[in-house]
């Protein structure tokens, strides 16, 4: 190998150590406490390490239950040619219309638990993630769930 050679492999080993951070994947291992495992052959990380973004964290509404029954709706109207029937007699119930009512991402439903839809749900075992490496391996940011094609 020649001096320069040399040179230049040291140069790019001092460019890599210098590197701010990384993009890696990591496996959920367990929720909770939180740990993520990015490779086999290493320890998991553990929260102290781990930061959470907002889109990794659980965010719900409640489903809102108002129920109004409204009787009396009935009217007519007169014309020269006649009177029309009575129409809109009965009772409206509006929980039965909001019980179709759904909130939609990508075309699909959102989940519906416990009275809340969930809007994002929390981190789960097995879920893969996105990470951001800083400060040479001493914090992980967790950016996002990562989905495979077809999932």
């Amino acid at each position: 190998m020649e001096l320069l050679d040399i040179l230049q492999q040291i140069g790019q080993q001092t460019a890599q150590a210098l590197a701010p951070a990384e993009l890696v994947i990591g496996t959920v291992t367990t929720a909770e406490p939180l740990e993520i495992s990015i490779d086999p052959a290493m320890d998991t990380l553990r929260a102290p390490v781990l930061y959470r973004t907002a889109a990794v964290v659980e965010k719900k509404i409640p489903i809102l239950r108002h129920n109004h029954t409204v009787t009396g709706l009935g009217h007519s109207h007169s014309a020269p040619e006649g009177t029309t029937s009575r129409d809109l007699t009965g009772a409206y119930d509006t929980a039965q219309a909001l019980e179709s009512i759904a909130c939609m991402e990508d075309g699909k439903p959102l989940p519906v638990k416990d009275g809340y839809i969930l809007l994002n749900r929390g981190l789960e075992a097995g879920d893969k993630v996105l990470l951001l490496q800083v400060m040479h391996g001493q914090k992980f940011l967790i950016l996002s769930r990562v989905f495979e094609e077809g999932s």
